[in-house]
C-alpha cells in the first residue's frame, strides 16, 4: 500500500489473513474469539446517555490522567480535516481505557481496540465487553469485605480464560489502595478497617454497574472492535496485519507507557517486582517469577528505548505517545530526539515505509491514583505524534516546546 500522507479510502470489511500464530488468550465462555474480531459498522449505543457519564471506566488506574481523552480527542478532531475519522484507535497500553472509551462513546473515533499485557486487566475487558451481565451479576453477589480481599489476593485461575480472572481484577482494583492490582499495597481502610474510608468505599455497585453496561454497549455496538492480551508491539504488529486496509492514515495508536521518571519510590509501591504488579511466585501462568514490568525490561529503561526504536522508525500507523515530561526523552537520540521519523535501513526500500514529521507538545494534566504524592495533582505531560504538524495545535494549552529543548 503507497505511503500517502493523507490517502482516505472507503474502508471495506477485514480480509481475514492466516489465523494461526494468534494466540488464544482471548477464548473462551466470554464471548471473544479465538482470533482478532473482524470490523463491524458502529452502531448507536443503545443508551447514549452513558457516553456523557463524568467516569466511564470500571478501573481505577495508577497514574491515571485526568483530562487526557479531551486533549486526545482534540488532537484527533484536528487532524481529521486532513485524514478522516479514524476508523480505529488503538491502545496497547490499556490500563484504565478511559481516552478509548471516551473517544469512542463521543463518535471521536469510529472504534477502539484495546491490549495490555497484564492477563489480569485483558481479561476484566474482554468479560466486560462481551459477557456483561454476567459480570454485573457476579459483582452483585460478591461481598465487599476484608475476607473476599485476602480471598481474592491469594486466588490463582488454573486456565486463563477463567471469568473470574475478571472479578478478581475488578474487586481487588476497587477494593485496593489507589486501585494496584497486585503486590505489597494493601486493602482500602487497612487490615483493622479503622479508617474513615472502609473497603467498600470505592466500590458504588450500581456505579460499576452502569459504567459495565457502557462498556457491553460499545461492544454490541461495534464500537468497540476487540481486546486483546498481548504486549503492544504484537498488538502494533498485528494491527497492521489484520487491519490492512487501514493502513496507514485510518488506524491511530495511542500509547500511554509506563513512567520514565524513575521514582523509587513511586516503583517501589505500584510496579516493581515487590509493589503494583506481581511478587515474585505470584504471577499469572506461565508468567512466574516476574512482574508485567520486569518481564518487559520497564524498569531497565530497556522496554522505553525498544518502544522509541519502533516508533521511529517501524511504525506503520500515525500514533500519538504521552509521557511525564522528562529532558532525556528529547534529548536522547535514541528516543525521540528526531523530528521526523527515519526508516531503519533495512525498512528503507519499502514502499509503505513512513518518513512522517514527528511533533512535540507541553499540556498541563492533573495526575490521579497515584502511588506518591509527587506523582499526584497538575504536571506537565508530554506529548509526541506523527499526526500531520499542521493539524496538531499550538496555543496556551498545547505549549510548544522550550527553548533548547527538542520539539
Amino acid at each position: 500500500m503507497a505511503a500517502s500522507e493523507t490517502g482516505r479510502a472507503a474502508v471495506p470489511v477485514a480480509a481475514a489473513p492466516d489465523t494461526s500464530r494468534f494466540p488464544t488468550s482471548a477464548r473462551g465462555s466470554s464471548g471473544i474469539a479465538p482470533h482478532p474480531r473482524r470490523l463491524g459498522e458502529p452502531g448507536p449505543l443503545a443508551d447514549k446517555s452513558t457516553a456523557a457519564m463524568r467516569y466511564q471506566s470500571p478501573l481505577r488506574y495508577p497514574g491515571a490522567k485526568s483530562g487526557l481523552a479531551g486533549v486526545i480527542g482534540d488532537l484527533i478532531g484536528n487532524a481529521a480535516a486532513e485524514l478522516g475519522t479514524p476508523e480505529l484507535f488503538v491502545e496497547p497500553f490499556a490500563g484504565g481505557a478511559s481516552t478509548g472509551l471516551r473517544l469512542a462513546g463521543a463518535g471521536v473515533v469510529r472504534r477502539v481496540l484495546l491490549a495490555d499485557t497484564d492477563l489480569l486487566v485483558a481479561r476484566f475487558w474482554q468479560v466486560a465487553a462481551a459477557d456483561t451481565e454476567w459480570l454485573i451479576d457476579r459483582m452483585w453477589n460478591e461481598p465487599v469485605t476484608l475476607e473476599r480481599w485476602d480471598h481474592w489476593k491469594a486466588w490463582q485461575p488454573s486456565d486463563p480464560q477463567d471469568r473470574d480472572i475478571a472479578v478478581k481484577c475488578l474487586f481487588l482494583n476497587r477494593t485496593t489502595f489507589s486501585g494496584i492490582l497486585h503486590g505489597r499495597a494493601g486493602p482500602i481502610g487497612g487490615r483493622k478497617q479503622e479508617s474513615a474510608y472502609p473497603i467498600d468505599c470505592r466500590f458504588n455497585k450500581e456505579a460499576l454497574a452502569a459504567r459495565l453496561r457502557f462498556v457491553g454497549d460499545l461492544y454490541a455496538s461495534n464500537r468497540l472492535a476487540d481486546v486483546w492480551c498481548k504486549d503492544w508491539a504484537d498488538t502494533l504488529t498485528d494491527v497492521a496485519e489484520w487491519y490492512p486496509q487501514l493502513i496507514p492514515n485510518r488506524v491511530i495508536a495511542y500509547l500511554d507507557p509506563p513512567y520514565w521518571s524513575k521514582s523509587p519510590k513511586l516503583y517501589s509501591r505500584s510496579f516493581d517486582p515487590a509493589g503494583g504488579y506481581p511478587e515474585r511466585g505470584t504471577s499469572m501462568p506461565g508468567e512466574r517469577g516476574k512482574s508485567p514490568l520486569e518481564q518487559h525490561n520497564w524498569l531497565s529503561g530497556l522496554d522505553h528505548y525498544r518502544l522509541a526504536g519502533y516508533l521511529c522508525h517501524h511504525a506503520q500507523v500515525r500514533w500519538i505517545l504521552s509521557y511525564d515530561d522528562h529532558p532525556d526523552l528529547t534529548e536522547d537520540e535514541n528516543l525521540y530526539a528526531a523530528t521526523q521519523m527515519a526508516p531503519s535501513p533495512t525498512d528503507a526500500d519499502r514502499q509503505d515505509a513512513r518518513q512522517w514529521h514527528i511533533t512535540k507538545r507541553l499540556v498541563d494534566l492533573r495526575y490521579s491514583a497515584s502511588a506518591t504524592r509527587a506523582h499526584r495533582g497538575k504536571r506537565e505531560e508530554l506529548l509526541i505524534t506523527t499526526l500531520p504538524g499542521s493539524s496538531v495545535p499550538l496555543d496556551d494549552r498545547f505549549r510548544a516546546y522550550p527553548s533548547g529543548r527538542r520539539g
